[in-house]
């Protein structure tokens, strides 16, 4: 019975130790089940009371304070309505406000509407729908090479058919181009 026992556990570890790559990611397992283990049994095992020193305790009591003042001690916190500070601002230590800068009039700004996306916004507004040589349908009446659109966005802008392909059309109101497609 003791020889078949001992069998088993030479063929086992034989078997464990002939592939050094297994028998690393074996070793590897096995640490990290072992810490698992002892991390669990330490969590259960954990107190669950908190017992202040009686010794310390009767030192800091003093025998003058009445009796109802040591049964109860009511510590008060008040807290903020809202937050402190607000994360998202940039300190003023650091990055001080800069009063008096004037916007100059050649500069762009981001949320500023330029000229080129308005007659862009306008150009993309007409729809190609035939082709025909030089001969163009764009939204719903014909043009020729050179001829001005109308303007179907409102403004008064001056919009020509630049030129007709095979099967787009490219129409230009000033530096500005877009060209359409049939769908």
């Amino acid at each position: 019975m003791m020889s078949k026992t001992w069998l088993a556990l030479r063929r086992l570890s034989l078997q464990l130790t002939a592939d050094r790559r297994r028998f690393g990611i074996f070793c590897v397992l096995l640490a990290v089940g072992m810490l698992f283990w002892t991390r669990l049994i330490v969590i259960q095992d954990m107190p669950r009371v908190a017992m202040a020193d009686p010794a310390e305790s009767a030192a800091t009591t003093s025998e003058n304070i009445p009796a109802s003042v040591k049964a109860t001690v009511k510590r008060v916190m008040h807290v903020a309505e809202g937050p402190i500070r607000n994360p998202f601002l940039a300190n003023p230590h650091y990055y001080p406000l800069e009063e008096g800068i004037a916007k100059s009039p050649d500069e762009d700004s981001k949320s500023d509407v330029r000229h080129a996306d308005i007659v862009r916004s306008a150009l993309m507004e007409h729809r190609l729908e035939a082709v025909m040589g030089s001969v163009a349908v764009v939204s719903g009446q014909t043009y020729r090479v050179g001829m001005p659109i109308q303007d179907i966005s409102g403004g008064d802008l001056q919009i020509n058919l630049a030129e007709v392909r095979e099967r787009s059309a490219v129409i230009r109101c000033g530096d500005v181009q877009y060209v359409l497609r049939l769908d």
